[in-house]
């Protein structure tokens, strides 16, 4: 039953406990109680004000009754993880200096992921870009990676543009 909770990495230790407390309808001051925790306490491991120690996270599973050894220092070591590739999947972008702010209106350019995004970067610069932010993506992506997301592209929004710019950069 909890052993689903192992492959999601994105979400906070705390914000799992809430959602376990409240498939059980247990409160958090019933969790503090048979945990032998102040109830502030587990409202700030829950809020991400604390972080969880191993003691903590022991007996917040006895009081649960989840039989599986460590199972939040798992989740909570998943989690960290996945905030360390974060950062530096965040790091890995192309010079930012060759895009205009009008390209990319609607987000900060600084926190883009630019490898977990690149199908939707790829078209919006294919799409508005001027010849120097279209070099610049090809350079990043590498011309392989670029055409074959392009070619599954099947909006016709600013296709015309699109179309043009594949043609004079990657035929």
């Amino acid at each position: 039953m909890y052993e689903q909770y192992f492959s999601i990495v994105t979400i906070p230790t705390g914000d799992i406990l809430k959602r376990i407390l409240s498939k059980e309808n247990i409160s958090q001051r019933q969790l503090a109680m048979k945990a032998n925790e102040l109830p502030q306490q587990i409202n700030d491991l829950i809020a991400g004000r604390r972080k969880f120690t191993p003691e903590q996270l022991i007996k917040i599973e006895k009081a649960l009754g989840i039989e599986i050894p460590g199972f939040f220092y798992k989740i909570q070591a998943n989690h960290t993880i996945y905030l360390i590739q974060r950062k530096e999947q965040l790091k890995h972008k192309p010079d930012l200096s060759f895009f205009r702010r009008a390209i990319f209106w609607d987000i900060d350019l600084e926190q883009l992921d630019w490898i977990e995004n690149k199908e939707w970067i790829i078209q919006r610069v294919f799409e508005y870009g001027n010849e120097k932010e279209i070099e610049t993506i090809l350079q990043f992506y590498g011309k392989e990676t670029v055409s074959s997301l392009l070619a599954k592209v099947k909006t016709k929004w600013n296709a015309t543009k699109r179309i043009g710019n594949i043609s004079r950069h990657l035929q």
